[in-house]
């Protein structure tokens, strides 16, 4: 018979149990979406539970600063040139040798595939692709995705419209195929403190109706069709301003078309802009022309802001706005649909004010980022086989990115 060993003063503590260190392998950190939503969610995370590390494989790296202003370890690649493949490859397997990553989660065609190959090779337990365009990879990016996709454990997508696309285009298994829907910081947003000070920025009164483009200078974005429209619509409110925030190869392009138009005295080209929810706050309606989407983040970021949204119906994008609810959907490519859509809401304060106060509470009851750490944490946690409950939201308390 034994007996039980006195209990001692000081017991011994449980050897704490190592973090869960999440490799997130991103094209570049450029200015966009994917790179929003990772710079706002990972320092959500229980740092108690989570390590994340950030890799660029450009050596394009605009957002570095923010992530590690955040608390996130930032690596890249270096990749300049696509002759540096080579070296690139090299770079990241002896990378992830040295962290030993448990789970590789990669976004975006180049991350998707390079990630997937090396992180095999490397023995990393678990790896997720992240599917956040539908309809802009070409022949070749569809090609490497498809044989590459039996190298991922699950592919995450941020749409139904997503998963329906990635299941019939790419041949992804159902069963991989996992919804995560976008988070935003919706207490960042519905303020109004700088309203003031950007419109007097760009030499507008309240009597000037502002339109905004949020997003990357580039065709599939349909930039050209935005302000065609603009033009045709400003020929019935004179009104009328149209800023862009942004940057892209068709820059020069896009201000020479302003210049044949005549409008560039009413047009704004603000380049790259980190203060958003200040510049929505400052506009009176956002465009977004695009000619392919996965899903809008720009959109729930405009509703989460009040402010109502004309889009084209293409891609996740009628998943985000309620058309005739939250905004107003149009067909791609089409400016006449586009400019009278834009002459309709400038015209009917009360349209702009309904859909505005819609878009808040659609956002508010879907979009939260909190939804997205937890549900993100949840797949993390599903992969590495660990159970209990899931990770508290670390910044949703008080912290803020």
């Amino acid at each position: 018979m034994h007996t039980a060993a006195p209990a001692r003063k000081n017991p011994v503590r449980p050897i704490p149990v190592r973090r869960i260190k999440i490799v997130h392998l991103i094209t570049s950190l450029e200015v966009g979406g994917a790179q929003h939503g990772l710079l706002l969610g990972l320092p959500r995370f229980d740092a108690d539970r989570y390590e994340h590390v950030i890799c660029s494989i450009m050596a394009r790296m605009q957002m570095a600063p923010l992530f590690r202003q955040a608390g996130i370890e930032v690596h890249t690649l270096g990749l300049r040139q696509k002759t540096d493949l080579l070296a690139v490859t090299l770079r990241l397997r002896s990378l992830l040798k040295r962290l030993r990553p448990d789970i590789l989660h990669t976004y975006l065609l180049h991350g998707n595939v390079l990630g997937r190959i090396v992180g095999r090779l490397v023995g990393v337990h678990g790896i997720i692709g992240s599917e956040r365009t539908i309809g802009q990879a070409g022949r070749w990016g569809r090609l490497a995705t498809r044989l590459t996709n039996p190298l991922t454990d699950a592919v995450e997508v941020n749409s139904e419209t997503g998963a329906r696309a990635i299941e019939h285009d790419l041949g992804v298994p159902p069963g991989k195929i996992e919804v995560v829907t976008s988070g935003i910081d919706l207490d960042a947003y519905g303020g109004m403190s700088k309203r003031t000070e950007i419109r007097s920025e760009l030499a507008l009164t309240d009597h000037h109706h502002l339109v905004l483009y949020v997003g990357r200078l580039r065709p599939v974005k349909g930039v050209e069709y935005g302000i065609r429209a603009f033009a045709a619509a400003r020929d019935q409110h004179a009104n009328m301003h149209m800023a862009l925030a942004g940057e892209g190869e068709q820059l020069g392009y896009l201000q020479n078309l302003a210049n044949e138009l005549g409008i560039s005295e009413h047009i704004s080209f603000l380049g790259v802009r980190n203060d958003l929810p200040e510049l929505l706050s400052a506009a009176d309606s956002v465009l977004m022309p695009s000619l392919a989407e996965g899903f809008p983040r720009t959109a729930i970021e405009a509703m989460a802001a009040g402010r109502p949204v004309i889009a084209t119906r293409v891609g996740g994008t009628p998943e985000a706005i309620v058309d005739g609810e939250t905004g107003i959907l149009v067909p791609p490519m089409d400016v006449n649909a586009m400019a009278t859509a834009l002459s309709r809401l400038v015209g009917d304060p009360n349209l702009q004010a309904q859909l505005g106060t819609n878009g808040r509470k659609r956002a508010e009851q879907n979009y939260s980022v909190d939804n997205y750490v937890t549900r993100l944490d949840g797949l993390y946690r599903q992969m590495l086989g660990i159970e209990g409950p899931s990770s508290p939201v670390a910044a949703g308390q008080d912290s803020q990115t």
